[in-house]
C-alpha cells in the first residue's frame, strides 16, 4: 500500500499527461535536429540505416504483431522496394521519388496476392508460405541478369538532394538521406497508428485474438487480412525505395533469409504489439552488431557479432516478454500509474425520478386492449399470441 502511495496517478487525457506527452515529443524532436550538428557523417548515415530497418519492423508488427500472422517473407518486399527504384532509376531514368509510389503500390499488390493462399492457413503454415517467398526472391532476382545485374549486383543508385543551402557541400547528400529516412519513418508510424485506432484496426486485433467471435460479429476476415498484407508489404516496400538510394548497391545475398530473421528479431526485442517498440528494435538490430564488430576487431575474435546478437535476444527472451517497450513501461510503473479516464456520464444513465403519487388507474374500456408483458421482453401477450 506504501508503495501504491508514492506513485504519481495521471488520469489518461488530463493536462498533465498532455503535457507529459508533448514534453516527450519535444524531447524526441530536439534530439532529432541536433543529430547532424552534433555526429559525424558517417554516424548519422548510420542512423539512416537504422530508420530504415525500423520502418520494416513497423510494417512487420503491423502484420505479426497486432495482426498475429507469422510473417517470413518481408525481406523479399523489401528487396522488391529496393530493386524496383533501382531498376527504374538506373535503366529508365524515372525520378527517385516516382519510383517510391510504383514501389509501395507494386509490393502492396504482391503482398496481397500472397494473403490469398494464407488466407485458408493459420499459425506455422502460413509462416511457411511467406517463407517460400522469401526463398524464392533472391533466386528471382540472380535469374534476371539482365535487369537487376544477377549476383555482381546492381550499381550508381543515386537521389541527389534538392538544390537547397543546407544541403550544399560535400556531406548534403548524406544530410538529405537522413531527414529523407526521418520523415518516412515518422509517416509510417502515424499511418499504423491511425489504422489502429480505426474500426479497421479494431478488427485486426480483434481476428488476432479470437477469429470465430470476430467474424460472427460481422468482421470481413478477407478483406481485412488481404488489406494488412498489403498495408504491411506496401510500407517494407518504401522502406527498401530508401535503401536502394542511400546504400547505391544492390545484391541478392543483401535480401537472404537472414535479413528476414533480423526483422523478426527486432520486433520481438523492441516490443510486438507496441508502437514504438519497432523504432526501439530497428535501432538495435542494427547498432548491437556494429558494436560487436568493432569489439571483435579490438580483442581479435571472430564473429562475436552473432555471439552477442544471439545472446541478447535470449536474454530478452527469458527476462523480456514484451520487449525493450514493456521494459520502459515497467520501469515507469514505479514511479507513475496512468488510469484510465472515466466516460462521461449521459442522461442515459440517469435513473429517471418517479411520480411519489399514486397510479393512474387503468379505463375497464382499454383493459382489453391493452398486452400484458409478463417476461419484460416488450412483447405483450396479444401480440404473442397474433404472431403464433
Amino acid at each position: 500500500m506504501s508503495s501504491q502511495r508514492r506513485r504519481l496517478v495521471i488520469v489518461e487525457g488530463s493536462p498533465l499527461h498532455r503535457g507529459l506527452q508533448i514534453a516527450g515529443a519535444a524531447i524526441v524532436v530536439i534530439a532529432i535536429f541536433s543529430f547532424p550538428y552534433v555526429l559525424e557523417p558517417f554516424r548519422l548515415s548510420q542512423i539512416t540505416q537504422a530508420c530504415i530497418y525500423a520502418t520494416v519492423i513497423v510494417g512487420l508488427n503491423l502484420l505479426s504483431g497486432f495482426g498475429g500472422q507469422i510473417s517470413l517473407g518481408h525481406a523479399a518486399y523489401f528487396g522488391l522496394g529496393a530493386y524496383t527504384t533501382g531498376v527504374l532509376t538506373t535503366s529508365y531514368d524515372v525520378a527517385p521519388p516516382v519510383t517510391f509510389v510504383i514501389a509501395i503500390v507494386g509490393c502492396f499488390v504482391f503482398g496481397a496476392l500472397v494473403a490469398f493462399p494464407a488466407l485458408r492457413l493459420k499459425g506455422v503454415y502460413v509462416a511457411l508460405v511467406t517463407l517460400a517467398v522469401g526463398l524464392i526472391f533472391p533466386a528471382v532476382v540472380t535469374r534476371m541478369d539482365s535487369l537487376t545485374g544477377g549476383s555482381s549486383g546492381l550499381f550508381g543508385i543515386t537521389y541527389p538532394p534538392p538544390d537547397l543551402a543546407y544541403f550544399a557541400g560535400f556531406n548534403g547528400t548524406v544530410y538529405f538521406h537522413y531527414w529523407l529516412a526521418i520523415l518516412i519513418l515518422l509517416l509510417s508510424c502515424l499511418v499504423v497508428r491511425n489504422l489502429l485506432r480505426s474500426r479497421f484496426g479494431r478488427a485486426i486485433v480483434a481476428l488476432r485474438d479470437n477469429e470465430t467471435p470476430a467474424i460472427i460479429m460481422g468482421v470481413n476476415r478477407t478483406l481485412v487480412r488481404t488489406l494488412t498484407f498489403g498495408t504491411s508489404a506496401g510500407i517494407a516496400g518504401l522502406a527498401g525505395s530508401l535503401f536502394a538510394v542511400t546504400t547505391g548497391l544492390l545484391t541478392p545475398i543483401t535480401f537472404s533469409l537472414l535479413l528476414m530473421l533480423v526483422f523478426l528479431a527486432g520486433m520481438v526485442i523492441g516490443g510486438a504489439s507496441t508502437m514504438w517498440g519497432p523504432v526501439l528494435g530497428g535501432f538495435v538490430i542494427y547498432f548491437v552488431p556494429e558494436w560487436a564488430t568493432s569489439l571483435s576487431s579490438i580483442g581479435g575474435s571472430q564473429n562475436l557479432a552473432g555471439i552477442v546478437f544471439g545472446a541478447i535476444i535470449i536474454v530478452i527472451m527469458f527476462t523480456l516478454r514484451s520487449g525493450l517497450a514493456g521494459l520502459v513501461r515497467r520501469l515507469l510503473g514505479y514511479v507513475v500509474t496512468f488510469q484510465p479516464r472515466r466516460p462521461p456520464r449521459s442522461s442515459a444513465d440517469v435513473p429517471q425520478r418517479r411520480s411519489s403519487g399514486p397510479p393512474e388507474p387503468l379505463h375497464p374500456a382499454d383493459a382489453t386492449k391493452a398486452p400484458i408483458d409478463l417476461d419484460g421482453s416488450g412483447v405483450g401477450t396479444t401480440d404473442a399470441v397474433r404472431n403464433l
